[in-house]
């Protein structure tokens, strides 16, 4: 599973950052930078999975491949498979899974109990708003905290306005809103045992900095240590609160306060962010084969083809399209009407007509040499066909005996006798969009040779069928390949590279046509032949299965 995957480099990550910090920068007395060093590191370590640097990627090895294709026309019938009782495993990663899930939800419940104490509190105790904040009285308590701009303090509490003046600076420098990022960081992380060392890490930061504030308004330092030894046995609050009783920061508390300030060069320690978050990065794109990276920073040529690029194309050779009457309403046009057409010779002149079925029972034909210009503009804007030149088809066979104004009525079958000595026999009907010849032939073997079966795919176990349509155009070429059915894992965009190379001309009517490329596993379960799925399709033109090895 992805998602297990990228909260395991995630957390990775986060250790990495958490032990620079105890190792360089834990004692040095600069706390606003410890604070964003903390916070920087939480946010980081979620990013980093998502990113890499595409130049750095390992190039993917060539994957050995066996190749089988396997013909549109070719129709079987699998061999009867055993039935087996299905069984249900319960395996170790689904209970990893819901041990995840019953963490995060439990985690998740204690955070919202503990705000609505909060919330509670904040509506059973009268509140006396200050400037930018509200202060609360809790009667008959000793205790003293804060969160957002609620500064909470019990009536028996000594000290009073040192507490206050503590405080206020938990409340205008937003710290609340550091606890709260870290409580929804735990509760993602919450297997992590660091997430909780950062977060406490993260609230003595917040301590040391209300406390050198705080000092700097009293006499001297010494003074205000005092105070805190007097004050040590108060009630603190909940721990999403910044308490200012906490009697296990006490001793590090006064340390920080009576230790020598750290010099302005000991800030060019926390640089060491930039040098770790470019090794995780190159850590991340190298080590890592991962399909949940969002942001390639610099994309290199790792989508190139792994395999010698395809030979230069041939010079463009002219192929002669015999015509040929398909089988009634066979092919379909761009806006998906079903057509058939038709060529005449009536007194040593030749004739074309088109049948096109406008619904399921009313069929229109049109004579290309009868149709005016606005005819010729609807049946392109309106069912997205448009009539061929006439100088792509030989000579013709006479026309049937039939009126062609006559509509509704099935397409005639071909002429069996020719009134032209010097005229071929036109050959037997064809399936829709079927070649002429074996003509797609040399596009199954193209694509056989030249698909390659992506390592990430393979990787992750991942097979089935990729279906692509693509279009012959007037010069017999493929174009417009766009992508029916896929699997991802870097499957469709092969399959599509591949067809995109292709620049050999075929032998076969234009039009729109459909191949399936299928990926399977040796070892593993195969996939569904998607020319089972695709027998009936009439662009369906052929299936090739590309097999590689664990």
């Amino acid at each position: 599973m992805n998602w297990l995957r990228y909260l395991l480099e995630a957390n990775l990550y986060l250790a990495i950052f958490y032990g620079c910090y105890c190792l360089f920068l834990i004692k040095e007395t600069h706390y606003t930078l410890n604070r964003f060093y903390l916070l920087f590191s939480c946010i980081a370590s979620l990013l980093l999975p998502l990113m890499q640097v595409g130049i750095l990627k390992p190039a993917e090895k060539a994957v050995q491949n066996t190749v089988v294709i396997v013909p549109s026309t070719i129709h079987y019938q699998a061999a009867p498979a055993k039935i087996v009782a299905e069984t249900s495993h319960f395996t170790v990663i689904d209970s990893i899974v819901y041990i995840y899930l019953l963490g995060f939800i439990v985690l998740l419940l204690i955070l919202a109990f503990k705000l609505y104490q909060l919330i509670k509190l904040t509506r059973t105790n009268s509140a006396v708003n200050r400037d930018n904040y509200k202060l609360i009285y809790i009667p008959e308590s000793n205790t003293a905290f804060s969160f957002l701009n609620y500064l909470f303090i019990g009536t028996k509490a000594s000290g009073v306005d040192t507490i206050i003046r503590h405080e206020l600076v938990h409340i205008r420098q937003k710290h609340s809103f550091d606890i709260l990022l870290l409580e929804l960081f735990k509760v993602i992380n919450w297997f992590n045992p660091l997430v909780y060392l950062l977060q406490n890490s993260l609230k003595t930061v917040h301590e040391y900095i209300a406390d050198e504030k705080t000092a700097a308004g009293e006499t001297d330092a010494i003074s205000y240590s005092t105070f805190l030894v007097n004050n040590a046995y108060g009630i603190g609050g909940t721990s999403i609160t910044h308490s200012f009783f906490n009697y296990n920061l006490l001793k590090k508390r006064i340390i920080m306060l009576n230790q020598k300030r750290s010099g302005k060069l000991a800030r060019l320690k926390y640089l060491i962010a930039l040098p770790v978050c470019a090794g995780l990065l190159c850590l991340s794109t190298r080590s890592f084969s991962k399909t949940y990276v969002l942001i390639d920073l610099m994309p290199g040529k790792a989508d190139s083809p792994l395999i010698a690029p395809p030979p230069p194309p041939k010079p463009p050779m002219k192929h002669p399209v015999m015509f040929r009457t398909p089988s009634p309403l066979g092919s379909i046009t761009k806006k998906g009407y079903g057509y058939a057409e038709s060529g005449y010779l009536v007194d040593g002149k030749s004739f074309f007509r088109v049948i096109i079925q406008e619904s399921k029972n009313v069929q229109k034909e049109y004579w290309k040499n009868k149709v005016s210009p606005a005819e010729v503009k609807m049946l392109r804007e309106k069912y997205g066909y448009t009539f061929p030149t006439m100088d792509i088809f030989p000579k013709l066979p006479p026309p049937p005996p039939q009126n062609p104004k006559i509509t509704n009525v099935a397409l005639p079958p071909p002429p069996k006798k020719l009134t032209k000595t010097n005229v071929a026999i036109p050959p037997p009907p064809m399936e829709p969009h079927m070649p002429l010849t074996n003509a797609f032939a040399v596009l199954d073997k193209y694509i056989a040779k030249y698909t390659r079966y992506p390592a990430v795919a393979r990787d992750n176990k991942v097979s089935g069928s990729v279906v692509l349509q693509f279009e012959l155009n007037a010069d017999h070429k493929t174009t417009n390949v766009t992508l029916i059915k896929g699997i991802g894992n870097r499957c469709d965009e092969e399959a599509i590279r591949v067809l995109n190379t292709f620049n050999d001309p075929i032998d076969a009517k234009p039009g729109p046509y459909k191949v399936a490329v299928t990926f399977t596993i040796d070892g593993l379960e195969a996939p569904k032949p998607a020319s089972e799925a695709l027998r009936d399709d009439p662009l369906f033109i052929g299936e090739v299965v590309v097999v590689t090895y664990l």
